[in-house]
């Protein structure tokens, strides 16, 4: 896939105004794939830079934007709620120190390595958050401070 220079993608956006929709509420749907597969970030940083260059457009870009952006939260968040906890709190109790507890405390980055390493989806926005709800939950688990947690020996 050839990367494009900022002039080529300029003209292309440049082409894709005149097929923008009139308000918000016409953007595209968050279950549009399409939208979240493509460079999402550079695209947006492209769309406010032309923003500024072409004042005709300022504001229906400015809600088309924001509109793209909330839907792209939203799937954030449905990601999130998507994730089944009891089966992430079944495989951190399996990882050894949960096995076996010591004197020392686990740290939460071995643990999302871990988490890694068994296949699961850890590039979900605040997925650490969730951990660190599913570890605090766990019997025996006390949080030492941010990011580190100690099982007590049973």
């Amino acid at each position: 896939m050839k990367m494009l220079s900022f002039n080529e993608r300029r003209n292309a956006m440049k082409m894709v105004f005149s097929d923008l929709p009139e308000n918000a509420d016409d953007a595209p749907s968050a279950n549009n794939s399409e939208v979240l597969s493509i460079g999402v970030d550079e695209l947006i940083k492209d769309i406010k830079e032309m923003i500024e260059d072409d004042a005709n457009h300022k504001e229906r870009l400015s809600s088309y934007l924001t509109s793209i952006e909330k839907q792209i939260e939203s799937q954030n968040k449905l990601d999130l709620k998507n994730v089944d906890r009891e089966a992430i709190k079944k495989l951190i109790g399996k990882h050894p120190y949960f096995k076996n507890p010591n004197s020392y405390h686990i740290r939460m980055i071995t643990i999302m390595k871990y988490l890694k390493k068994k296949q699961v989806d850890v590039s979900i926005p605040d997925f650490d958050l969730l951990i660190d709800e599913i570890i605090q939950t766990m019997d025996g688990v006390t949080k030492v401070a941010d990011g580190k947690y100690k099982k007590k020996s049973k």
